[in-house]
């Protein structure tokens, strides 16, 4: 399980990415932790999460979701939406 925190400077990964992280099936999973609610909805979270660790993957991978969410904490206030923390599914 790859465990990442949202932080205010960015991303923190428990490990590095690399391809043994989807062994032996093509998938994984992402735990994500917000340090400071995300406002806004679970799904864009997930998109943005993606996109990040495709930056960091080896040419010609690209990581994807069908936003198979496992667990979240979510909830609302006066400023909107947010999310505390989720878990979900990523694959190759």
């Amino acid at each position: 399980m790859l465990v990442i925190k949202s932080t205010k400077e960015g991303y923190e990964l428990n490990q590095g990415i690399s391809l043994g992280l989807f062994e032996p099936s093509g998938n994984t999973v992402v735990k994500v932790v917000c340090e400071t609610p995300y406002y806004g909805e679970p799904n864009h979270l997930e998109n943005a999460i993606c996109n990040h660790i495709n930056s960091l993957m080896p040419d010609g991978y690209t990581v994807k979701t069908n936003h198979v969410t496992l667990k979240s904490s979510t909830g609302s206030d006066m400023k909107g939406k947010y999310v505390e923390s989720l878990m979900f599914q990523i694959y190759i």
